[in-house]
């Protein structure tokens, strides 16, 4: 198969481009993930298509409210339009004067140097855009950035601060730059930093920002992502990443951009899935299927393996299709599912700041299950959804959908089908303490609370019907079997669906149908699934006459927190709840999982299967097996990488 340098310059649409191309930074050979011709070509033709309707949808005239960070969409359209539209108009509104240019940015010569999701674009847009950008203008960015980084902009105490409060300015943080560190935040900024301090020469505080990223880069490959999968942020993690890969002089900063955009493709690629993005995840959103976050938005320009094209922009996308950044070829093969199914894979998660925060002696804080179907995935944690303020998605199942690429079906015990991914945050979404045991293409799902009401969303064009007390769910290709656990009998409601076609700014869930049930006493309720494809049943019909075969459901000890399910294809799952998710048991064909065993790694392929992808906890090193190619990728303590594609 041939093969081509990851190194290209989009095709313009415009004459105007075409006369005066903007010009890409040049990928060193030593820093190459080579892709065959045919992938190259289909990655452009997504990009023209991509920039081709961010062209359509948004002028590159009007400009928009540049206050605090509200330029985090605009200048990414804006710049789509300098690559393919009207580049004159958009170069224009890039240089719009900031609306807080005489107040919190007086001190870098009126540039907006502050909010993360600003710093982002403004990266790219000095670096790739510069030499289009008025000589006057190009030069008070690079004034305002050598004495924004002539110390740590970070906590540096800020003329405009007042006093403490709401709000994240520097008028109640007192810094001159963002404090906020969730992890796609934390990105944004040390690789900002570190950009204006490399190029305006401030070397002490280039060197404090390269230490930071060479910890964070070690710290990924040893205690994985804090902010895990997730579909709201994952793609917002990887452009500032793109910023860094690009334009980096410094080998070794370099290097490890680059060892964190393969990290992060490879989690990505992991959950990814025809244009969807399969559970379980950290900060979900609850985004529906498919390209419901930026997860599957990004990811998709790279992955592809859709009938549909991503028409849900964020404006992250132009960071991708400006950079000649590829992931290697065994991460697309594991995002296209090419290795060996079904199979099942383990995988532990950090706590959420031990990336950031370099902590590398807290041990994992979520167990998942995930399993690979011929026609779909499914995933849980052992911990259930999380309760409370949060937004952990512990159980989601996605399935082939020939026209829309994928399907995703969401379930909660919870009242409300606005909340089957998470809480996100909202009190009372998410009704009590569960469990997950999984086996394969089996689950047993328990909530701690016998009365819990359980809500799913079911996309239209699913087939649903109830046999025998138990509920099936007919996709295209792939069959549920839902069976209540001292709950009623799972109907659709009517009532909740009506209600979620009627949601303000819920449109993300029209077109679903809900299904509803509640348990019906004592202190514990909760599910069996079991998810049907061929050849294990050659129909839909077939799979209906097993379940009632041969499927087995025992809960006499319910009330103890116990349940055991055997399916129709012969796996056998049990569980036994426990206040700790790790005191928790889980048997498999009856031998009980090995939690202690299971943190032992980030990632692992269950014994006696071809492994896929693999990452020891602490290791250092990620390996993944797909299609055929091998693609191996190491950082050292000290932050230092290497690659080795095969």
């Amino acid at each position: 198969m041939g093969r081509c340098l990851a190194f290209v310059v989009i095709l313009a649409v415009s004459s105007v481009a075409d006369a005066d191309p903007i010009r890409f930074a040049p990928v060193p050979d030593e820093l190459k993930n080579s892709w065959p011709v045919e992938w190259e070509k289909d990655f452009q033709a997504r990009a023209e298509r991509v920039l081709k309707s961010i062209c359509t949808k948004h002028k590159a005239a009007g400009g928009g409210n540049t206050y605090f960070e509200n330029e985090k969409r605009v200048y990414g359209y804006l710049m789509a339009h300098a690559l393919a539209g009207d580049r004159d108009a958009a170069i224009k509104e890039l240089q719009y004067e900031d609306a807080q240019a005489r107040e919190w940015h007086s001190l870098t010569s009126g540039i907006d140097y502050y909010a993360c999701f600003t710093l982002k674009h403004q990266m790219r847009k000095y670096f790739l855009f510069g030499d289009k950008l008025a000589p006057a203008y190009k030069q008070r960015m690079f004034e305002g950035a050598r004495a924004w980084t002539e110390k740590d902009p970070l906590r540096r105490p800020h003329p405009a601060f007042v006093k403490a409060g709401e709000g994240w300015g520097p008028n109640v943080k007192n810094s001159w730059v963002d404090v906020r560190s969730t992890e796609n935040l934390f990105l944004m900024r040390v690789t900002s930093v570190y950009l204006m301090a490399e190029e305006t020469g401030n070397e002490e505080t280039r060197k404090k920002y390269k230490e930071t990223i060479l910890k964070y880069a070690a710290a990924l490959y040893r205690v994985g992502m804090g902010e895990w999968d997730s579909e709201n942020y994952h793609g917002h993690s990887i452009a500032p990443l793109l910023n860094l890969f690009d334009f980096a002089r410094d080998k070794d900063v370099k290097a490890a951009a680059k060892a964190c955009l393969d990290y992060v493709c490879a989690i990505g690629a992991v959950k990814y899935y025809r244009g969807a993005f399969n559970g379980p995840t950290n900060r979900d959103y609850n985004h529906p299927q498919p390209f419901g976050g930026s997860a599957p938005c990004l990811l998709w320009l790279y992955f592809g393996d859709t009938p549909l094209d991503n028409t849900a922009y964020e404006s992250d996308e132009v960071h991708v299709l400006s950079s000649g950044y590829r992931p290697p070829m065994a991460v697309v093969e594991l995002a296209r599912k090419n290795f060996d199914r079904p199979t099942e894979l383990f995988a532990s998660k950090p706590a959420y700041s031990a990336t950031t925060g370099n902590d590398l002696r807290s041990p994992p804080e979520y167990f998942e299950t995930q399993y690979f179907g011929r026609t779909f995935q499914m995933g849980s944690l052992v911990g259930g959804t999380t309760a409370g303020k949060t937004a952990v998605n512990g159980f989601k199942i996605v399935a082939n959908d020939t026209r829309r690429g994928a399907i995703a079906i969401q379930g909660v015990p919870g009242p409300d089908p606005r909340f089957v991914g998470s809480a996100k945050y909202t009190e009372g979404k998410v009704t009590g303490e569960n469990r997950v045991g999984q086996h394969g293409n089996v689950a047993v799902w328990l909530v701690q609370g016998g009365e819990s009401p359980w809500v799913w969303a079911i996309p239209d064009g699913v087939d649903v019907e109830t046999d025998r007390g138990v509920m099936y769910l007919k996709c295209e290709k792939t069959w549920l079997a839902m069976h209540p656990i001292n709950t009623e009998e799972i109907k659709l409601d009517q009532e909740l669906t009506k209600s979620l076609d009627e949601g303000k700014n819920d449109a993300q869930w029209r077109g679903h149908r809900v299904l509803s049930t509640k348990g019906t006493g004592g202190k514990f309720c909760g599910l069996a699934i079991e998810v049907g494809e061929a050849p294990k049943f050659a129909t839909f019909a077939a799979f209906k006459q097993a379940v009632t075969a041969d499927s087995k459901l025992q809960a006499e000890k319910i009330n103890d927190g116990e349940a055991e399910f055997t399916g129709a294809g012969g796996k056998h799952v049990s569980i036994r709840f426990a206040a700790r998710q790790l005191d928790t048991t889980v048997w498999r064909d009856g031998k009980p999982h090995d939690w202690s065993e299971h943190a032992t790694y980030l990632y692992r392929i269950a014994f006696g299967q071809k492994p896929v992808i693999e990452q020891e906890w602490f290791g250092g090193t990620m390996t993944i097996r797909a299609g055929n190619s091998i693609f191996k990728g190491t950082v050292d303590d000290q932050g230092l990488a290497t690659f080795k594609n095969e």
